[in-house]
């Protein structure tokens, strides 16, 4: 069965996959799209370093062996009988920041003193 998979714009967009140790969850419903700081601490960007809240995790910059592909499914259409269905690229991951030790806890000073 042949699926056509399209790009719509000619331009494929970049995405960075990013493994983590643990589970973020949101304390509120209205926080969805800023959770932390990505910082590199090399000028190539090999090391990363992400802060959320009160913790610290490092990582490294790691490229993809194969590059996966995001996909968005649109509407299958029916000509006698038959469904075809094709997908439509919304992006591309050749990177991933992968953080696999376990987060350090940030203690700052108190204020005033």
């Amino acid at each position: 069965m042949i699926v056509p998979v399209t790009c719509p714009s000619g331009k494929v967009i970049e995405w960075v996959l990013v493994e983590l140790q643990g589970k973020i969850e949101n304390l509120t419903e209205d926080q969805t799209s800023e959770i932390g700081v990505l910082l590199s601490k090399d000028p190539d960007g090999k090391a990363l370093q992400l802060t959320i809240g009160y913790h610290q995790l490092e990582g490294k910059r790691i490229p993809l062996k194969k590059p996966l592909a995001i996909l968005s499914k649109c509407g299958g259409t029916t000509v006698a009988g038959s469904s075809s269905t094709s997908y439509e690229v919304l992006g591309v991951i050749r990177i991933q920041y992968l953080f696999k030790t376990r987060p350090r806890a940030l203690i700052s000073k108190p204020a005033g003193r």
